[in-house]
């Protein structure tokens, strides 16, 4: 049996949007400091709407598949998420940590380790100096998945509570950024922050019918405003909130629009976005710590860009790939789905 014979069956438009961000994230994390002004600024639009569009995602189908209707004692849905985000969320970080310790002498890295036990430390606490941040979005739908079955309880109307709720966290995270209060442990500033967008998601899906006949009448109108609002929120922190809510109208409009046949080749990046999302930065760090030893990222951006980015996109898919082809490993590829 193939991997995509296994698969869940997960919508068409919600693989597609997920195939196009999980690209965009691949793209952001090409990162160099001696990159151009124009690849700086293109990253700098991406990061405004890119993590909030894989959150509002994240919720969705969280509603999509009943998460919230627990079906078994809570105890055990706790540990069912806690092998689904934080297995990969450990493993990664250790990975990483002791890739970087490895090539760091040879290669320039993003974030070197200088440090393993302060490394370790960062994981949990002042979260914001890890040198493996990028794992945050595990830990942090952990940590929002095992919250919303007991405080939704269940029921429509404990969603539209925590969506409120969600909303006024978002403007303390705000509040908070401009005060300079960061509450960067266990990754709490971002779970303030992000709660939102997946309580969009799952709004939006528990009123499907509704929300699919306006963002199909929206997206364009959406494009507008989307562009308008990068230039206009540019420097603000508020920039996530308005930019984030404006690209899923405009992106989910756009995967269930007349393009979506043309946009069909985005599924099958969606549908192995996890391991892209594990594994991508291996790749891209490979990539970036070759390509910079001998060409400027200054002058030659675009190559170090798509080479980065096509690396880190395919790369991880083709190790997944390679893992299910061994009969034993093959338990482990589909828990990369």
């Amino acid at each position: 049996m193939s991997i995509s014979d296994q698969r869940r069956d997960w919508l068409d438009d919600i693989e597609r949007l997920k195939g196009l961000m999980i690209i965009l994230v691949v793209w952001g994390h090409c990162y160099d400091p001696n990159l151009p002004d124009w690849a700086l600024g293109l990253r700098h639009a991406i990061y405004a709407f890119h993590m909030p569009v894989f959150m509002f995602l994240s919720g969705y189908v969280y509603i999509h598949v009943k998460a919230h209707l627990l079906r078994s004692s809570y105890g055990v849905y706790v540990l069912k998420r806690a092998k689904r985000l934080l297995v990969p969320f450990f493993a990664m970080a250790a990975i990483i940590i002791a890739g970087k310790i490895a090539s760091q002498s040879f290669v320039v890295v993003n974030k070197p380790i200088n440090d393993v036990a302060a490394s370790v430390w960062h994981l949990f606490i002042h979260t914001e100096q890890s040198p493996v941040l990028f794992v945050w979005y595990l830990f942090v739908l952990f940590a929002i998945s095992i919250m919303v079955p007991i405080l939704s309880r269940g029921q429509r109307w404990g969603l539209a509570a925590l969506g409120v709720a969600s909303v006024l966290l978002h403007i303390a995270h705000v509040e908070m950024f401009y005060s300079g209060i960061v509450l960067d442990y266990l990754y709490l500033n971002r779970i303030i922050m992000y709660f939102v967008f997946f309580m969009y998601g799952a709004l939006a899906c528990e009123y499907r019918d509704r929300w699919i006949n306006f963002v199909g009448k929206a997206w364009l109108a959406a494009l507008v405003l989307f562009v308008l609002l990068q230039f206009a929120a540019w420097e603000s922190e508020w920039r996530y909130l308005l930019v984030g809510c404006t690209a899923v109208v405009l992106f989910h409009g756009l995967m269930r629009s007349k393009a979506q046949e043309a946009l069909g080749f985005l599924t099958f990046f969606g549908r192995n976005a996890l391991v892209i999302y594990l594994l991508n930065l291996i790749f891209v760090g490979a990539v970036r710590g070759i390509y910079t030893k001998y060409l400027s990222p200054h002058d030659y951006a675009m190559g170090l860009l798509l080479s980065s980015t096509a690396l880190g996109v395919f790369g991880p898919i083709i190790v997944k790939y390679a893992i299910f082809s061994v009969r034993p490993l093959r338990p482990l590829a589909v828990a990369m789905e």
